[in-house]
C-alpha cells in the first residue's frame, strides 16, 4: 500500500525513505521535521511492510507526543501499535515490567523536584549539616551524577579533590538512594539512571527490546543526555537501525544536562552514518531567517547550514535603543497597539520574549494599563499548584504506604497539631530501627517513638490512611472523591473566610473534574495509571491562552511561534548573561537568540536599554553582540570595539537604521490612548441579583459555564465560572461580557 508522499519537499523525501542504518537529519527550526518523522514510520509500514510493533518513536515532551501519534494515527489508522512516549515514559515502563531486576516493590513512586529537596534535607539533618545553604549544590550534583549515568562511587572518583565538599556530596548521595530505596521510590533522574543500569546488569531484558524494536527514532535528538543516547544505543545494538533528528543550532539545554556532542559526533559514533539536512523553512520571511542565519555562523562548534525560504522578503526587522528599561516596555506596547489597530493583529499573534523571568515586570505593568489582556508563558502547571499536590499526597500514599515523603508532605495537613518535632521522632525511629514510617505511624500508641499526647493524633492519622488504602480499588472517581472528603480538604479551605483558600477550594475541584474526564476517556484507568501519567508531565502547559500576548522566556517558546516577536533586553550580561561570559559559554546563548529569532513568522522586533534597574539601582549596559551580528555587522570583538558605554548614553532614545532594506512605516500610536482603549469601563450588567451559585451564564468569548462561587454585592459583585473546556475564570460580574442562561 502506497500513501501521499506530494506534500514533502526533495530532502524531506529523501530522508524519509533512508530506512537502513544509522541516520542523522539535522532539521532547521521550521524545516517540517515532525512530518518527516511521522512519513518516515508510515512509510515503513506501508510500503516497506514492517510490523508497527517493532517501532519505536521516542519525543522529549508529552505534547509532541500526542502530536506524533495524531498524525501517525491519520496515516496508519487508530489500531496502529507504534511505540510512541517520551524517554521518561518509556523507562518507567520498562522499570515497572522489571521492578524485581532492580530490586524495587510494584507501585513505585516518582519523586518530583520538592519531594527530592525534601528526602535531601532529611539525609542533611541526619549528617548534621546546614540544609539551607547545600541543598541545592547536593542536588544539582546527584542529577549531574545520574545524567552521567554514574553511582555514588564512580560519581565521587571523579570530583575527589577538585570539588568542595566531595565527602559530604558522596555520603549524603549514598544516603539519598537508600531513602529513596526505603520509600520504594525513584527520582525522574532515575528513570533514565536506572533502565541503563537494568540493561547493563541484565543483559536477558536489553535482549527482549533490541528483539522488539528493529527501527528506532529520535526526535529533538539535539537535547539528549548522556544517559538517553547511552539506552537508545544500547537499544539499537541489534538491528544497527537508529534514525535521529535534530539541530545543533537549537541546543539550548546544556544547563539541565543535553550534551551537544551527542549530535555533533553522531557520524563519529556511527562511521558509516548517513546525514540529510533539511533547510527550507516554512515558517518565517527571508528577512528574519538572514538575521538568523547572521546571529548562528559566529559559532564554531556547529554543524555547517543556512537556511532559506519560499515564502518571500516580508517587512524589516526594527531595532530600538531605549532610555531605559520603562522607555523599551513602553514602545514594545505601542508597537503592538499600532499593529492591531492598522494591520489587523490580535492579541495573539504577539510574543515579548525576555531571557528570564524577572525582566517581566514592567511589560505586564505596561499591558494592563493599556487594557491588553496578556498571559505569561511557562507559569505554575495546574498540577503544581499545593493544594493540588496534597491531594495526590494522599493518592501517593494510598497506592503505596512506603512512600515517606508524601507521608510526611500530609501528616499534618489538614492540620491535626502534629509538629516538626514529632515528625522528626517519627522519621527518627523509623530510620534506627529499620521499620517503615508507615508502620510507626500506625503503631504509635504502642512503640514509644512519641509521646503520649502526640502519639493519639499520629494514630488517628494512621487510621486515616488505612482507610483510604482500603479503597484504592474502587473505581478512579469514586475513589478520589472519598479521598476528598474523609480527609476534610473542603472543611479545611471553607473555614477560614479567606478568598484563595476558596480558590484552592475550587481548584481541587477542578481537579476532580480532571479525575473525572481522565476515568472516562480511559476505560481501564485506575489509581496507580492516574500517578504514572501525573508524574511524567514535567513540562509546563498553558491551560487557555485565549486573545492574549504572550509574555515568555526564549527557552519555554521552542517548538512554538509567533506572527509578532519582540526580543527585549538584548544587553551585554543579561543576553548573554554573566554567568555565559564568565564561563565562556555564550555559544549556548547564541543558539537561544536563535531560536528566539525563528518563533517569528512575520515580524521581529529588537531592544536593547542603556540603564536599566537591575539590583535595586540603575545600571548602564551595552547593547548585547547579538545585535550587530543579527545585522551582519562583522567586528572583531565588537563588544569590546564598543568601548566605553559614554558613547551610547550619549545616544539614547536613537532608533538602527537598516541598511540595504526598505523602510516600512507603521502609524505610531499617539501621545494620548486611542478612544477604543480610554473609554470608561463598559457596563455589561446593572442587575447582578440573578448571577448566584449553580446558574448557567454564557460568556461572549469562553462559551457557556456554570457559576460555583458568588462574593461581594452590587457592583463590586464577583462571580468565580468553571467553563467545562477551559478551566475556573473569574469576572467582576457588572463588566463582564456574561448574559444569565435560562
Amino acid at each position: 500500500m502506497e500513501f501521499d508522499v506530494s506534500v514533502l519537499n526533495d530532502a524531506q523525501r529523501n530522508a524519509m525513505t533512508d530506512t537502513e542504518g544509522a541516520v542523522l537529519v539535522l532539521a532547521g527550526a521550521g524545516s517540517g521535521k515532525t512530518r518527516v518523522l511521522t512519513h518516515r514510520v508510515a512509510h515503513l509500514v506501508l510500503d516497506k511492510g514492517v510490523s508497527p510493533y517493532n517501532i519505536l518513536a521516542i519525543t522529549f515532551t508529552n505534547k509532541a507526543t500526542a502530536e506524533m501519534r495524531e498524525r501517525l494515527e491519520q496515516l496508519l489508522g487508530e489500531n496502529n501499535r507504534v511505540w510512541i512516549s517520551t524517554f521518561h515514559s518509556l523507562c518507567y515502563t520498562i522499570l515497572r515490567m522489571h521492578t524485581a531486576e532492580i530490586g524495587y516493590e510494584p507501585n513505585i513512586s516518582i519523586y518530583d523536584e520538592s519531594d527530592s529537596g525534601r528526602l535531601i534535607k532529611k539525609a542533611l539533618r541526619e549528617q548534621s549539616l546546614d540544609g539551607s545553604s547545600v541543598k541545592d549544590i547536593i542536588r544539582n550534583h546527584i542529577s549531574t551524577a545520574k545524567n552521567k549515568g554514574l553511582s555514588p562511587g564512580a560519581y565521587y572518583a571523579t570530583i575527589r579533590g577538585d570539588t568542595p565538599h566531595d565527602e559530604d556530596i558522596y555520603r549524603l548521595y549514598t544516603r539519598y538512594e537508600e531513602l529513596l530505596k526505603l520509600s520504594n521510590a525513584l527520582d525522574f533522574d532515575d528513570l533514565l539512571h536506572k533502565t541503563n543500569e537494568l540493561f547493563d546488569e541484565h543483559p536477558e531484558v536489553l535482549s527482549k527490546y533490541q528483539n522488539r524494536f528493529f527501527y528506532i527514532h529520535v526526535d529533538e535528538f539535539q537535547d539528549t543526555n548522556a544517559v538517553q543516547f547511552d539506552i537508545v544505543k544500547k537499544l539499537a545494538a541489534k538491528s544497527g537501525n537508529i534514525f535521529v533528528v535534530g539541530d545543533d543550532d537549537q541546543s539550548i539545554y546544556g544547563w539541565r544536562g543535553a550534551d551537544i556532542k551527542n549530535i555533533l559526533n553522531f557520524n563519529i559514533t556511527y562511521p558509516n552514518a548517513k546525514v540529510h539536512k533539511l533547510l527550507e523553512n516554512y515558517r518565517s520571511t527571508s528577512k528574519i531567517l538572514e538575521a538568523a542565519n547572521n546571529v548562528i555562523r559566529h559559532n564554531k562548534s556547529r554543524h555547517e547550514k543556512e537556511l532559506f525560504t519560499n515564502l518571500g522578503s516580508g517587512v524589516r526587522i526594527e531595532y530600538y535603543s531605549a532610555y531605559n528599561d520603562y522607555q523599551e516596555a513602553e514602545w514594545v506596547v505601542d508597537s503592538i497597539i499600532s499593529l492591531r489597530r492598522y494591520y489587523g493583529y490580535q492579541n495573539k499573534d504577539f510574543a515579548i520574549l525576555i531571557r528570564n523571568n524577572s525582566l517581566s515586570r514592567l511589560f505586564e505593568k505596561k499591558l494592563s494599563a493599556s487594557r491588553l489582556n496578556y498571559r505569561i508563558m511557562g507559569g505554575f502547571r495546574f498540577f503544581d499548584r499545593k493544594e493540588i499536590q496534597d491531594v495526590i499526597a494522599y493518592m501517593r500514599v494510598a497506592n503505596n504506604t512506603s512512600d515517606s515523603e508524601a507521608l510526611e508532605r500530609i501528616i499534618n495537613f489538614p492540620r491535626r497539631s502534629i509538629g516538626e518535632t514529632t515528625v522528626e521522632r517519627l522519621s527518627e525511629y523509623s530510620r534506627q530501627h529499620m521499620v517503615e514510617l508507615i508502620d510507626v505511624i500506625r503503631n504509635a500508641d504502642v512503640n514509644g517513638a512519641v509521646p503520649s499526647g502526640a502519639a493519639k493524633k499520629v494514630k488517628e492519622f494512621g487510621n486515616l490512611i488505612t482507610d483510604i488504602a482500603n479503597k484504592k480499588s474502587l473505581p478512579l472517581y469514586e475513589f478520589v472523591t472519598y479521598l476528598v472528603d474523609q480527609v476534610g480538604f473542603e472543611k479545611a479551605y471553607m473555614s477560614t473566610g479567606k478568598e484563595e483558600d476558596e480558590n484552592r477550594w475550587e481548584n481541587i475541584q477542578e481537579f476532580l473534574r480532571h479525575i473525572q474526564e481522565f476515568a472516562g476517556s480511559n476505560a481501564n484507568a485506575d489509581l496507580d495509571t492516574f500517578l504514572q501519567t501525573a508524574a511524567l508531565q514535567p513540562e509546563r502547559q498553558e491551560i487557555y491562552s485565549g486573545d492574549s500576548v504572550a509574555i515568555a522566556t526564549m527557552h519555554s517558546v521552542k517548538g512554538l511561534e509567533f506572527r509578532v516577536v519582540f526580543i527585549v533586553a538584548c544587553e551585554e550580561e543579561i543576553f548573554p548573561s554573566s554567568q555565559s561570559i564568565k564561563a565562556g559559554e555564550v555559544e549556548e546563548e547564541r543558539r537561544v537568540m536563535y531560536v528566539a529569532i525563528t518563533r517569528a513568522k512575520e515580524r521581529l522586533y529588537i531592544s536593547h536599554t542603556i540603564n536599566r534597574f537591575r539590583f535595586n539601582k540603575v545600571q548602564n549596559f551595552l547593547p548585547s553582540r547579538f545585535i550587530d551580528e543579527s545585522r551582519g555587522i562583522i567586528k572583531e570583538n565588537s563588544y569590546e570595539v564598543y568601548g566605553k558605554k559614554k558613547a551610547y548614553i550619549e545616544g539614547r532614545g536613537t532608533k538602527y537604521g537598516y541598511e540595504g532594506a526598505e523602510r516600512e512605516i507603521i502609524p505610531r500610536r499617539a501621545n494620548h490612548i486611542p478612544k477604543t482603549l480610554e473609554d470608561k469601563p463598559k457596563i455589561f450588567n446593572r442587575d447582578v441579583s440573578g448571577f448566584v451559585g449553580g446558574a448557567r451564564v454564557a460568556h461572549s468569548i469562553y462559551g457557556e459555564g456554570k457559576i460555583i462561587l458568588v462574593l461581594g454585592e452590587g457592583d463590586e459583585a464577583t462571580a468565580t465560572v468553571l467553563f467545562p473546556k477551559l478551566g475556573i475564570k473569574k469576572f467582576k460580574i457588572a463588566l463582564a461580557p456574561l448574559k444569565l442562561l435560562s
